[in-house]
Order: structure tokens, then C-alpha cells, then sequence
């Protein structure tokens, strides 16, 4: 379940606007049409599964979980034959995909659960790595959420958290055409509107500590991923963010993929 923000709504961080189990449902229900968000979102993927790969090499782990694995194109790039995967999704059609695309040899180092992470419950053994890309947006309480991760992770785990800053100006434009779209369609529920400084707060609120970033911003001109292909719009990005091993222009990006430890 990775970060659709152009296909549903925004709201204040904090404000439920409903009961949870109705906006887990409709979170699901978006991510549901699985070909459609994995098809406008390939520039997004290719970012993130890039930068999550660089974290992953710099840190020691053997047990890493994904919360809103998507297809599992982030995490399954990292499985090797000591590694084990849990993969977490809502939508249940999202998990399917995961199913089809594990390695045939190594289906015994991943487990597949579509489940809600806020409900679930987990062994005791933690996990060394959790990833957790494009969920932040969408779960009730972002603190909630990072306290439960907090609790995965022994001392000195590592965490690769992405979300949006719409804050941010580049975010701004986004949310403003975003706002505009909602005129004429709007969306199934409202998503967190989260700055740097209160994910930061909320970082260092539950031990998380933060170690690296990578940020980057899609172009906020509206339509243009409708006229320009995938590889070339990942190509102009990549030419004014660079990648994670060299981020350019850092201060124009509001998409912060970050890498972080327990304390």
C-alpha cells in the first residue's frame, strides 16, 4: 500500500474524520485496483525501491518487515538465501501479486499477510530492518504507528520510513491541484497532511533516530505524467535530485525517504 496521494484526499494530522475501521476499509478499497495505482506511480516506485536498496546495504539485518509492500518490488530486491521477508498489506489483490513475484527457491523466506499492521500481531523474535513506504499518509495515527514499529525493533534496528511533506511548497502545489481535482472527484477518505517537523517530532518521540535522507519531488505540473513516459519523467527527476548516494537539490524535494535507528 504504497503513498497515492493524487487518488484520494488530504486532512490534518490528527483528525480521523471517522471511525478507523471505516477508513482502513476505504484505504483498502483504493489500493485494491492494484493495477491502476502500480501503473501511475512507476517513477515514485523506482525512487523509492532504489534509495530503500542503498539504506538496506549500509545496515546489518536478517528479519525485515514491510508494512504496505505493494506488489513487493521495494523489498523483495533485498531477499537473499539467510534472509527472511514478512510482506504486509491491506489489499488483499496487492498480496496476491507479492505471491507471484517471490522467487520460486526461496518462497520459504517470505511470509505474505494481508492484514492491517495497527491490528496485527506479531512473534516475539523483532525484526532487524522495517520499511514502511507511502503508509504514513494513510493510517489513523502516525504516532500510534511509529510506536508499534519502536516496539519491532531491538536497540539499534534500523527503520526506512518515506512520506510527503505538504508543508512544503512543492507539497503546496500539489495539494492545491489535488484540492481542484476534488471538485470533480472526490476522494474515498482523507489522507494525513504531515510536515517535516511533526514526523520529526514523532521520530524522536518514539527513540527513532534520524541517520540519512533522500529527497526528491515529482513535478507538480498537472497531467504531466499523462504526456511524458515513466523512464523520461524518472530521468529529469534524477537530473535535478540525483540518487541517494549523491541527493542534488535536496531543499526542493518534499518526498523524504529516510533511514533511521533505534535508540
Amino acid at each position: 500500500m504504497m503513498h497515492a496521494e493524487g487518488d484520494v484526499s488530504a486532512e490534518p494530522l490528527g483528525l480521523a474524520g471517522m471511525r478507523w475501521e471505516n477508513k482502513s476499509q476505504r484505504v483498502r478499497e483504493v489500493f485494491e485496483n492494484a493495477p491502476h495505482y502500480l501503473k501511475g506511480r512507476q517513477v515514485d516506485i523506482r525512487f523509492r525501491a532504489e534509495t530503500v536498496k542503498e539504506f538496506a546495504e549500509h545496515v546489518s539485518w536478517q528479519r525485515l518487515l514491510d508494512i504496505g509492500c505493494g506488489d513487493g518490488t521495494i523489498s523483495l530486491q533485498l531477499l537473499k538465501d539467510k534472509s527472511h521477508l514478512t510482506l504486509m498489506d491491506l489489499s488483499s489483490n496487492m498480496t496476491a501479486i507479492v505471491k507471484q513475484n517471490i522467487p520460486p527457491t526461496l518462497t520459504t523466506n517470505v511470509e505474505v499477510r494481508n492484514e492491517d499492521f495497527l491490528k496485527a500481531t506479531f512473534a516475539a523474535k523483532p525484526f532487524d530492518l522495517i520499511v514502511s513506504v507511502g503508509v504514513m499518509a494513510h493510517v489513523n495515527s502516525p504516532d500510534e504507528f511509529l510506536a508499534k514499529i519502536r516496539t519491532l525493533l531491538p536497540l539499534g534496528g534500523s527503520a526506512i520510513i518515506e512520506f510527503t511533506d505538504c508543508r512544503h511548497f512543492t507539497g503546496r502545489i500539489e495539494r492545491l491541484t489535488s484540492n481542484l481535482k476534488e471538485i470533480f472527484r472526490p476522494g474515498k477518505f482523507r489522507t494525513n497532511r504531515l510536515s517535516f517537523s511533526q514526523v520529526a517530532h514523532l521520530f524522536e518521540k518514539n527513540n527513532l533516530k534520524l541517520v540519512s535522507t533522500f529527497r526528491y519531488a515529482m513535478i507538480p505540473i498537472p497531467g504531466i505524467q499523462k504526456v511524458i513516459s515513466p523512464k523520461l519523467l524518472y530521468k529529469i527527476i534524477s537530473m535535478i535530485f540525483g540518487r541517494c548516494r549523491k541527493n542534488r537539490n535536496a531543499y526542493l524535494g518534499n518526498e523524504y525517504i529516510c533511514l533511521l535507528t533505534a535508540i
